[in-house]
């Protein structure tokens, strides 16, 4: 799964890493790469024959995580223009109908090295944000700024991971601090973070600090620290004498952490919102496994306030949402209709006394205070579309933040409560969508499993709850009923 694009009639292919079909308006493409994450370079290996562009440290990263060949990758600096011709279309002559257009890198506050886009010509002014997440210092950005004081953005791709109201969570520096308060509580603990390759290694530096220990990281993990410039003398590839680990989150269970307590009390630390609940402030703590929402992409109120400080004349979303079965409303489908509301009212833009949908009693009935105090009022008189987008989708690898599916997390408990969904014909490709993700996740650990003989990927509760949702998913259709006795699932294990 990727969440690529190529940009709306123009030869611009970004995290898309595809050559153009035989059939294709344009010949070639320019291409450019917003961040690692591995959602993001699906396509993109040493085979990679195109020009790329991208910051300087995805430059560094992609040639030693993917071993893209340094000559195709063009580093270019955050805050500077360049100048490009864009590709002629098929049946044209380069010399006469080539076009030239600026592109600007801005720094996404979402990964080390990830960048947004700003590209500008005839066709106007295009922001693309990859991944990123929204703080009240981006608006002192000078791109930012103008495009904000302008008025003059046309369209905008913006990452939509927690667009609906309710996915709510701290920031990165209050959530630093819950993590540290977790150390403090468990100071003989041995403690492990559930981790991406890269976005959390700052958590790992601030641990390391707090309990004045080195974090152990694979050497992997390490290589690409030093890439990144971390201080790497508070961190290790001894895991032995270690009391702070580094684990990818598939890692990470209650099976797993029971085998570890019999050798030292031990406990997780899963960094990610990724689990986030329609209208739930709390994050689920089990018995041995905290969950501490650090996230690196905006929640929904951020995205409100990139949008009110923007106003972008066109949105278009970079991941498909397939809609949302929790109830709650999408902050960018309120910006529209509020624009296109004020556009299709005399005078709105002058003479109307109504508030902006984010302060109204419609949108304040439906999330806490603190979101409403939060978002600004919207003013704007010009038009607003939502663009159709290509069919994209959160990857399942813990590189990525996903918000919930369908059926919510892969869980049995949730598959149980509604299991007359697949029953019904118009949720036939909804339910499809479900189980083909339950299937891909199962293939992949299976895989994990025969690579490596590693029985944790088989054995795990996780790996387990996907069976059971999978069984649950299927069984309106087939008419086998689960024999498994959820409420006896520790006993599988």
């Amino acid at each position: 799964m990727t969440n690529g694009k190529l940009l709306m009639g123009l030869p611009i292919a970004i995290d898309y890493w595809k050559l153009p079909r035989s059939d294709s308006k344009f010949k070639t493409f320019l291409y450019f790469l917003t961040h690692l994450h591995t959602d993001h370079t699906q396509g993109l290996t040493s085979t990679w024959t195109e020009t790329i562009y991208t910051s300087s440290v995805n430059r560094d990263l992609a040639m030693s995580m993917l071993n893209v060949k340094p000559e195709l990758i063009k580093p270019l600096e955050i805050g500077v223009s360049y100048t490009m011709t864009l590709p002629a279309e098929h049946g044209t002559n380069n010399e006469t109908a080539s076009k030239c257009m600026s592109v600007t890198l801005i720094d996404a506050n979402h990964i080390k090295g990830s960048v947004m886009y700003l590209f500008e010509g005839s066709f106007g002014r295009v922001l693309y944000t990859g991944d990123f997440r929204w703080c009240e210092a981006m608006m002192s950005d000078p791109v930012l700024k103008d495009l904000s004081e302008s008025k003059g953005l046309n369209l905008l791709y913006v990452d939509n991971t927690f667009e609906f109201i309710g996915n709510e969570f701290p920031t990165r520096e209050n959530c630093m601090n819950q993590v540290l308060q977790i150390l403090r509580n468990h100071p003989y603990h041995r403690i492990i973070f559930g981790c991406q390759t890269i976005g959390k290694e700052d958590v790992l530096l601030r641990a390391a600090l707090e309990r004045k220990e080195k974090v152990y990281v694979p050497e992997t993990i390490l290589s690409i620290y030093r890439i990144l410039k971390m201080p790497c003398d508070h961190f290790t590839t001894e895991q032995a004498d270690c009391a702070l680990w580094f684990e990818k989150m598939h890692q990470i269970s209650q099976f797993n952490l029971k085998k570890k307590n019999a050798d030292i009390p031990t406990i997780a630390i899963k960094l990610t919102a990724s689990g986030l609940l329609y209208k739930s402030q709390n994050f689920k703590d089990d018995e041995l496994i905290f969950t501490v929402p650090y996230s690196n992409h905006s929640s929904a109120s951020e995205l409100a306030k990139f949008l009110d400080f923007l106003q972008p004349t066109t949105v278009e979303r970079i991941i498909s949402t397939h809609g949302n079965n929790s109830g709650g409303s999408s902050v960018i489908d309120s910006y529209v209709s509020k624009m296109k509301g004020a556009e299709m009212t005399d005078d709105a833009s002058s003479d109307s006394t109504e508030s902006s949908f984010f302060t109204g009693p419609a949108f304040k009935s439906q999330v806490p205070d603190y979101f409403c105090s939060a978002v600004s009022r919207i003013h704007s008189p010009d038009a607003i579309a939502v663009m159709e987008t290509e069919n994209t989708a959160l990857s399942e690898d813990m590189d990525v933040e996903a918000p919930l599916g369908k059926f919510g997390r892969f869980s049995i408990l949730n598959a149980i409560e509604k299991p007359l969904m697949a029953s019904k014909p118009e949720n036939l490709n909804v339910v499809t969508e479900e189980a083909n993700e339950l299937i891909a996740s199962i293939v992949s650990d299976l895989d994990r499993f025969h690579e490596d003989g590693n029985e944790d990927y088989i054995y795990s509760d996780a790996f387990i709850e996907k069976l059971m949702a999978l069984n649950m998913i299927y069984q309106p259709l087939t008419g086998i009923t689960c024999s498994v006795d959820v409420s006896k699932k520790d006993t599988l294990i």
